[in-house]
């Protein structure tokens, strides 16, 4: 009789199916949950005392013999057997053929499923099934299940006809789902639905001809939830499906129409791969043909796509390959159609990676080879220089007090255009094009010896240096200059601590010095070097992120950081820290100006970068700090001061309440010289979710540009769930840049002066209805709205 409950779970686990009938909660065999946001019933059976396994207890009102030893069970039958018990009217249990079959009514009780049929027939001799006009309830899910017959053969094919299937107490206040047939293939685990109806409020919403599926418990193939907004393109409308490939593979595939737009589709593929397990995902999307766009630019491309691939190959330890490529049909895209299931690209992305490298470890050395380039999706800026090729070689050794580092790298640089960066500027403007940039190599050199040793207390780190870079330039035309500078660092730091109960409070005074000597490099290009930030100068010898410029320093760091600790936890904590600069900065990123010019021009460019913007990092003063009141409220706040220019270059705060019926935050950021073009970057953003009732819950969020006073974004949803549905609507609100008259921009002498007739705002507003039926979430979890709320997952 065991072989009964392992039939059913497998019938069950595949079919999903069925109708709510009284009779069930009348018996008491289903019994109505209070917690309406779980399943509407819940089923709790009694499945009698026979726990041995060999065992059968038989109870009936009469019993019978026939010649061919099979027992007559008439009136009030029951069957006590392991884990399960089996009630009907009237039974045959035929021991030769090892089956089992029941008249007027028949109820099946195991632990997570009931059944109940007209009659039926089980026979453990052939794996054949057969119920007529039955019921079932899946507990795990909430569903319930009506057939008119189920037959078949358990290890091979069954075919279920005339299905319905809710999780709902009244499905014409809910929903219902109908289909004529289901066959299902027990040597593949793979089944498929036909004619399939869906309704909510006794109304068809939907109609399928067909649908496959899966009948795994964990990772289920099936439709997921559709997604319908409306925009300022019009309704787009898609339908993903996700598919199960094997243990470690799955595609999530959608079709979607866009109605300002067209046709189109995207997807996902994620597969798990080598000894391992490295991760393969490819986003991708692509639309026939955008008619918005063939519009307005009627000499492009009628088809738009998009496609990234992040993968790795290899041994981690050892050896591998790292491929992170994107590309796009054209700069405007994602911001146009921006993905709903893939995680390519946004209305706000700025670039498209396109890089492969190839890595190595062999005992202390970590070698590279890479590509690197990008695809801007800003159009009116070039993609910039790529790296092709590049080498990394770097070395570190360990001993009891020492480290010896190592890093050299070699760069090829190459561009066939390109505008927008410190190196490319004018008197402090930005030409609009280049189209002969300076191109070449670079070599850099890093040497560094560090000792680490501890006295009375304190801690003492100490680091002796040399920094290399030389370039070979294709434009002969420039001279630049080979240059070596030392640098040297000693940092002093301790730590005093006091326990107080269930507190323990600390205090870390920390003093560093550092130098780095000054070397002319005027004369020398900008390839992908940046400004360091002030937050990461105050305890650093470098002034710059990259390789182009050795920045010049001779200053001391003064750090005091106090915390207060509860359960290995910070309930608050405080940390200011000032640097002291005892010389002028004389290296700055703007030195270069990379078009032809006069000396005088040369000199002029050299006066307005030591007097720029980019100088005001001196006597930095930091403070940052945690405030920690309880479990559920965090504050964070930092703060940065520039007494060179008496202003706060940078500047932010979080604040993070949750409480019983919801969350709430607020955050405000605040940096000077930040985004395209040194626009400052001054925004703040808002968040709540929030629980009104127990079946209702809004959530919004805020973000502004308070610097313009323009809101950045903005998005509101209210929310619906109860034990038969889930239901959210929500609406959506973008400022985004729209680019316009691309066509003439070349008509501008610098890119800067014509920015804001180049680009202007252009405001996106969108309503996203989405639904759940409930019981029919997927098993397997995926970062995705879609993966964790399906419609139908088998």
């Amino acid at each position: 009789m065991l072989k009964i409950d392992k039939y059913f779970v497998l019938i069950v686990l595949s079919i999903y199916q069925v109708l709510l009938n009284a009779d069930l909660l009348n018996d008491r065999i289903l019994i109505p949950t209070n917690n309406a946001n779980k399943s509407c019933m819940v089923y709790q059976p009694y499945l009698g005392v026979v726990d041995d396994i060999e065992s059968l207890d038989i109870r009936s009102d009469k019993f019978e013999i026939t010649d061919q030893k099979a027992l007559i069970l008439n009136g009030n039958v029951e069957v006590d057997f392991p884990e399960g018990l089996l009630t009907s009217g009237k039974a045959r249990i035929d021991q030769d053929n090892e089956s089992i079959s029941f008249k007027k009514k028949g109820d099946l009780f195991l632990k997570d499923y009931f059944f109940r049929a007209n009659s039926g027939l089980l026979n453990r001799n052939d794996s054949s099934i057969y119920l007529q006009s039955g019921k079932a309830f899946i507990n795990a899910r909430g569903l319930l299940i009506n057939f008119d017959q189920l037959k078949g053969d358990i290890d091979g094919e069954i075919i279920i006809d005339k299905v319905s299937m809710t999780s709902c107490g009244d499905t014409k206040k809910g929903w219902e789902l109908i289909a004529d047939k289901i066959v299902l293939k027990g040597s593949n685990n793979r089944g498929y639905a036909k004619s399939v109806k869906i309704k909510a409020f006794d109304k068809t919403i939907i109609n399928f001809p067909i649908i496959p599926f899966a009948t795994s418990q964990d990772r289920m193939s099936g439709f997921l939830e559709p997604n319908l907004s409306y925009s300022s393109d019009g309704l787009d409308f898609m339908i993903p499906y996700y598919k199960v490939i094997s243990d470690k593979a799955d595609i999530t595939a959608a079709l979607r129409n866009i109605s300002e737009r067209g046709f189109g589709f995207e997807g996902n593929i994620r597969n798990l791969h080598g000894e391992r397990d490295n991760l393969r995902n490819i986003d991708y999307i692509y639309f026939t043909k955008d008619k918005e766009y063939s519009r307005i630019y009627p000499n492009q491309s009628n088809s738009r796509w998009a496609f990234a691939i992040k993968d790795s190959f290899g041994d981690k330890n050892k050896l591998w390959v790292d491929v992170n490529w994107a590309k796009a049909s054209d700069s405007l895209v994602l911001s146009d159609m921006p993905g709903e299931i893939t995680s390519l690209g946004s209305q706000r992305e700025q670039r498209l990676n396109q890089n492969i490298s190839i890595n190595s470890i062999f005992k202390d050395f970590y070698i590279v080879v890479s590509k690197e380039g990008y695809q801007t999706l800003n159009p009116v800026l070039t993609n910039g220089y790529k790296k092709n090729p590049a080498l990394d070689i770097k070395y570190l050794k360990n001993f009891k007090k020492f480290s010896i580092y190592e890093h050299f790298n070699f760069t090829d640089f190459r561009a066939s255009d390109l505008h927008g960066f410190f190196g490319n500027q004018v008197n402090g403007k930005y030409k609009y094009l280049i189209n002969d940039p300076v191109e070449g190599s670079r070599v850099f050199y890093d040497f560094k010896i560090t000792n680490f040793s501890t006295f009375n207390g304190f801690k003492i780190m100490t680091s002796l240096g040399v920094r290399n870079i030389s370039y070979n330039l294709k434009n002969k035309e420039y001279k630049t200059k080979s240059v070596t500078a030392p640098n040297f660092k000693i940092d002093i730091s301790t730590s005093f601590m006091k326990k107080e109960d269930k507190l323990l409070h600390i205090i870390k005074p920390r003093i560093l010095y550092g130098f780095v000597e000054y070397k002319n490099q005027t004369m020398n290009p900008v390839f992908d070097s940046n400004r360091l930030n002030m937050m990461n100068q105050l305890f650093n010898n470098e002034r710059f992120v990259g390789m182009d410029r050795i920045g010049d320093q001779n200053f001391y760091t003064i750090s005091l950081e106090y915390k207060k600790r509860k359960m290995n936890m910070d309930r608050l904590s405080l940390k200011i820290s000032q640097k002291f600069y005892l010389e002028n900065k004389k290296v700055f990123l703007d030195d270069m100006n990379l078009m032809p010019m006069s000396n005088m021009m040369q000199n002029l460019s050299e006066m307005n970068s030591k007097n720029s913007m980019f100088n005001e990092d001196k006597d930095n003063l930091m403070v940052m700090g945690k405030w920690m009141p309880n479990m559920k409220t965090m504050t964070m706040f930092y703060g940065g001061y520039s007494q060179d220019v008496k202003k706060y270059p940078m500047a932010g705060l979080s604040i993070d309440h949750k409480f019983k019926n919801g969350r709430i935050a607020y955050a405000k950021r605040y940096t000077k010289m930040a985004g395209d073009f040194n626009k400052e970057l001054d925004y703040s953003e808002f968040f709540t979710d929030i629980r009104l009732k127990d079946n209702l819950s809004i959530f919004a969020t805020i973000k502004r540009d308070d610097d313009s006073g323009i809101k950045i974004d903005s998005s509101f949803g209210i929310g619906f769930e109860n034990c038969c549905f889930n239901f959210r609507i929500v609406t959506s609100d973008k400022n985004l840049s729209r680019y316009l008259n691309l066509q003439n921009s070349n008509s501008y002498i610098y890119l800067n002066e014509a920015w804001d007739n180049i680009i202007t705002i252009e405001n996106k507003s969108r309503i996203s209805f989405e639904f759940e039926f409930k019981g029919l979430n997927s098993g397997y979890k995926k970062m995705n709205r879609f993966i964790n709320n399906s419609i139908f997952s088998y």
